[in-house]
């Protein structure tokens, strides 16, 4: 959900029923030690739900472009609680063309979730994963740069969940340097 005040106030009336529930069991005399919900667009309003022990936040480690465009509390437009970590290294194949550049990245590369991957760094500029093999990228007129043949770019992921399952490896970057792969032990293991 798009803006904080509404997801805010969505957010906490959809909890009413769980912390009532909850607090019923509470009563009762069940162990309900662990009361649990939430996620990462909601880590900053679920603690306010009366009784809730844990928010289950998990996209924040890596973040991805659902999440940056759904706005933030002191951002409206952005969600920059936490910073994009997980990008898709793409090479460019092709600019033969006025206002938009071809790449190897495609709906196998990003999945075909919306919004569509972010050109990390850069403004001006579009990209879709137009097809299973190859991505695009779309140039405004004020877009920060355009890219050649050969250059490569990070893309910001869609939707970092079903991203990571695309691939055997994850490479943990600092800087240049690549400090540790990290092997994906749930790859293609999706049902």
């Amino acid at each position: 959900m798009t803006g904080f005040a509404e997801r805010r106030r969505r957010t906490l009336a959809n909890l009413e029923a769980a912390a009532d529930t909850a607090d019923r069991m509470k009563r009762s005399g069940l162990d309900t030690g662990i009361f649990s919900g939430g996620g990462t667009g909601t880590y900053n309003i679920d603690h306010e739900t009366p009784g809730m022990t844990d928010v289950q936040v998990g996209s924040y480690v890596f973040m991805d472009a659902q999440y940056l465009v759904i706005g933030g509390e002191d951002d409206e437009e952005v969600y920059s609680d936490f910073a994009p970590a997980l990008t898709v290294l793409t090479t460019v194949l092709n600019d033969q063309y006025e206002g938009r550049a071809t790449t190897d990245a495609g709906a196998k590369a990003n999945t075909i979730n919306r919004p569509w991957p972010i050109v990390a760094g850069e403004t001006g500029m579009s990209y879709t994963s137009g097809s299973d093999e190859f991505g695009t990228i779309r140039y405004e007129e004020n877009a920060s740069r355009t890219y050649r043949v050969g250059d490569k770019l990070d893309l910001i992921v869609s939707h970092c969940d079903p991203v990571v399952n695309l691939y055997d490896q994850l490479y943990g970057i600092r800087g240049d340097r690549v400090e540790v792969v990290w092997p994906i032990a749930g790859r293609g293991m999706s049902i």
